[in-house]
């Protein structure tokens, strides 16, 4: 029965949050056109005062373990090549990667990782925020490492965040991480 639940989570869940993750990021660097629109010409007399500007990642907030690499589940062989096709390598990633994004608007990534050589632990923090207005459910996010000075892209869907990341270090996203909620 497990094994359905996790089936149903990849097939339908996470490709969706992986789509979503890449739409955003084309979407963000074309532009866009939004309009200004009018104030509601009868506001509520009623009701407790609302706060301007709420928190828009309370909601996802917690511990994320890795579920998915590009189309691969974890414990498998995943060749991870940069967007012209050179292959940066083949490696196994433990299915123990984890992802936690607090309260502060901080992430701490710990990709776990191996070439059935050498095991690699690779540790990555810094600071997100939002990208954008939620689309459908999904939450377009903006990371920025203060261990490598660079940014990269994601998706938070439900209890899914998505990542484009930058495996090998050239400034380009190579490689999506799809992570779930444990905590």
């Amino acid at each position: 029965m497990r094994r359905r639940t996790r089936d149903t989570f990849i097939t339908r869940r996470l490709p969706l949050a992986l789509g979503c993750a890449l739409g955003l990021t084309l979407a963000a660097c074309s532009g866009g056109s939004g309009g200004a629109t009018a104030p509601d010409p009868d506001p509520p007399t009623q009701g407790p005062p609302i706060d301007p500007a709420p928190d828009p990642h309370g909601g996802i907030q917690g511990s994320y373990v890795l579920e998915q690499i590009n189309s691969s589940q974890p414990g498998h062989l995943v060749t991870i090549a940069n967007p012209d096709g050179k292959v940066i390598g083949l490696y196994r990633f433990d299915a123990a990667t984890t992802l936690d994004l607090d309260a502060l608007q901080t992430f701490h990534l710990q990709l776990r990782y191996t070439d059935d050589k050498e095991a690699f632990d690779l540790a990555d923090e810094g600071e997100f925020k939002g990208a954008g207005p939620a689309a459908d459910g999904a939450l377009p996010l903006t990371f920025n490492s203060t261990v490598f000075g660079d940014s990269f892209t994601g998706v938070a869907l439900g209890d899914i965040v998505a990542i484009e990341y930058d495996l090998d270090g050239d400034r380009q996203p190579d490689t999506k991480f799809g992570f779930r909620r444990v905590g």
